[in-house]
Parts: C-alpha cells; structure tokens; sequence
C-alpha cells in the first residue's frame, strides 16, 4: 500500500527564480530517478496556515522512503534545497487502514485538506462517523476522497484526510453550504487539533 512524504516549506523571495529552475530541473527529476519515489503534486496554500509551498511523493514502502532520505544524492539535494527556503518541515503518511487511497502519477485538479487529532475517548465513535457521514457528505459536496492518513513520523496534528475538486468554485461553494458547517461542527465534537488547508497546483509538477 502507498505511502507519502509530504514536504513543506517557504520559498524565500529573494530565490524564487532560483527554486524554480532548481526544484523543477534537479531536484524532481534527481528523485525521481533513484525509483525509492515518484514525485506527484506541487501545491500552493490558498486558504489555512503555512508552511504554503507543499510537494508530495509517494512510494511502496516505507523502507523505500527510509532508503530514498539516507541516500547520498538526497541529501546533498535537500541541503541545496534549503539554501532557497525557510520553514521547512516533512511528514511520513501511512493510509487509514480502511481507507484506499487513490494515487495518482501525478496530481490534478484542487485539494481541501482536513487535518485534526481524535479525541481518545471518541475513536470509535469517529471512526463510524467518518465512514457513515463525513466521506458520503464530502462527495454529495462535489468532492472525491484521495485518502485518508496518518501522520507517522512528523508533527500534529496526526490525521489528514484529502478530498479533490475540479476547481475552486465547488470547494467555495461547500466551504459556504450550511449542510458543510453543520458537519464541521459534528466531527469537532470528536476531534481536536482541527485545521484545513485549500490547495491550488503551484504549476511546478501538476500543471
């Protein structure tokens, strides 16, 4: 089953020119070629907290993650990489057990990304809710599922669920829709920790 490394980071302003050329002609295909991972999407944070550059690759394993950030040719391209930015953080995601994620080899469309902590005493509880309500409502909404994840190496919160739109005008129009709010206030009852992020294609890998 697939795994992700979720990349996070600040272009400083300064370099813009310089990451561009970098990030496109080195550091995507150079990754690319050692077959650890495949880089898939590049995002920009329109709406919700930075870091507000993201890039996501995925593998098979996490053994093949573990080999791709060990090997020599990435760490001298992470070191070049941060010459050229500044808040650079990384999570490992591993899948929801019952969620199938749906990878593809490379990126479309727009993201609205939900990430929270559950409250222990109400796992179970979230659990039936998020198969029972939250996934059917989101895709009623317009939207389809891509995963659901845990974060298993890297800061809180610790679950990510990623839904994709088409455009910006279906993820408006829920993000207005008081059906939408109402089912927000329901999983707050069992969550904690809860952010969302809209992402639009920074044009550097999923154009």
């Amino acid at each position: 089953m697939p795994v992700k490394l979720v990349q996070y980071w600040n272009i400083l302003p300064a370099t813009k020119s310089d990451f561009d050329a970098y990030f496109t002609q080195a550091y995507v295909p150079r990754i690319n070629e050692t077959g650890f991972m495949k880089m898939v999407g590049s995002w920009n944070v329109a709406s919700g907290e930075g870091p507000y550059f993201i890039t996501e690759g995925v593998a098979g394993t996490v053994a093949e993650v573990e080999s791709l950030i060990m090997a020599p040719i990435y760490i001298d391209l992470r070191n070049r990489l941060l010459s050229l930015v500044s808040d650079y953080q990384s999570k490992l995601l591993v899948p929801i057990e019952s969620i199938q994620p749906e990878v593809p080899d490379v990126e479309h469309g727009y993201k609205f990304n939900q990430h929270f902590n559950i409250n222990p005493a109400d796992f179970y509880a979230f659990l039936a809710f998020e198969e029972q309500v939250h996934l059917p409502e989101m895709k009623r909404f317009g939207l389809s599922l891509v995963g659901g994840w845990n974060v298993a190496v890297g800061a809180t919160p610790y679950i990510i669920d990623e839904t994709r739109a088409d455009d910006l005008a279906t993820i408006g129009e829920m993000l207005e829709n008081p059906a939408y709010q109402k089912l927000t206030l329901k999983m707050l009852q069992l969550v904690s920790n809860y952010g969302c992020k809209v992402l639009v294609p920074s044009g550097h890998i999923n154009t």
